[in-house]
């Protein structure tokens, strides 16, 4: 059995963003909305005459924009914010699976339960149906993060 602990800070947030959204759907602007807003935004102000409608389209295409463009530092204010920021997980890893909890969130995972393993640069991200975990590569030492891979090919 591996045992471990480490604390839910700022950088730790930040480095479960980098490494784990790239495999997420909102890895890529969304080109389309944001151009399709500004089209029926154009489309209203200038043929249909509708100024307060094609201006709150292009304010919305705006929106989307810089909401893409701070999506990194808004979601880890957002994990700061939380009750859970701050405190210690600790992350316990048996021939059954995977056990983390902290004062306020536990999760457990058995080994049949996790569909796939993705090694990323600092940590992995385990799947498990549609969610994924991510456990940095500082928690763990070698032998355990051996013993992951070893028993997800199982």
């Amino acid at each position: 059995m591996f045992h471990s602990e480490f604390t839910l800070d700022k950088q730790y947030f930040q480095e479960c963003f980098d490494e784990s959204v790239s495999f997420s759907q909102h890895h890529k602007p969304k080109y389309g909305l944001i151009g399709f807003l500004l089209i029926l935004g154009s489309v209203s102000h200038y043929l249909l005459e509708q100024a307060y409608l094609g201006n709150f389209l292009f304010v919305l295409a705006v929106i989307e924009g810089v909401s893409f463009y701070y999506r990194r530092p808004w979601w880890v204010a957002r994990q700061m914010l939380s009750r859970a920021s701050g405190s210690k997980v600790v992350l316990e890893i048996s021939e059954q699976g995977i056990n983390a909890h902290n004062p306020y969130r536990a999760f457990q995972l058995q080994w049949q339960d996790i569909d796939n393993v993705i090694e990323t640069e600092k940590g992995i991200l385990l799947e498990h149906g549609k969610y994924r975990q991510y456990i940095s590569r500082q928690a763990l030492d070698n032998e355990a993060y051996a013993f992951i891979f070893q028993q997800t090919k199982k």
